[in-house]
């Protein structure tokens, strides 16, 4: 399986998640934008949400790669959210006068979710009194928020 095989392009609920780790070749970079785009059209999503918090370096090919998946994207009705991103990249972007004011941003990818009106539920239990006595649980589920659309 080669590193082209193994893209992270993950739909759930109606959105779509991609989260890039590591370094972003050229030819990596093409590929997700290509399976993020035809994704989008046969899943009809109403969101996708690039996750760079794994990515070592943001060059300018890449910078320019996202961007344009996030304007192909709201081209064709998805809200783009890109979280995650390093004040290292930050900075990097900024220096390189690259401007992604059209780009929705968000710190965390939690952030990211609640931006689509999904959020974290603690789930209550029926065992009320014998709870109280135990440590809280731990369990959550991801709720989205009903009727939210932007």
């Amino acid at each position: 399986m080669s590193e082209l095989d193994r893209l992270p392009v993950i739909s759930v609920w109606n959105l779509i998640l991609v989260p890039l780790q590591g370094e972003i070749s050229d030819p990596i970079a093409e590929r997700i934008r290509e399976q993020v785009l035809e994704t989008i059209r046969s899943t009809g999503a109403e969101g996708l949400i690039v996750d760079i918090t794994g990515v070592w370096m943001m060059d300018s090919h890449l910078c320019s790669v996202i961007s344009n998946i996030a304007a192909s994207a709201r081209l064709m009705g998805t809200r783009c959210v890109i979280c995650g991103m390093s004040a290292q990249i930050a900075l990097t972007l900024h220096a390189m006068g690259i401007d992604l004011g059209n780009v929705r941003t968000a710190l965390t990818l939690e952030q990211a979710f609640a931006s689509f009106g999904i959020r974290r539920v603690a789930h209550e239990r029926r065992d009320a009194p014998a709870r109280a006595l135990a440590a809280p649980p731990a369990e959550h589920v991801l709720q989205r928020a009903a009727g939210r659309r932007t």
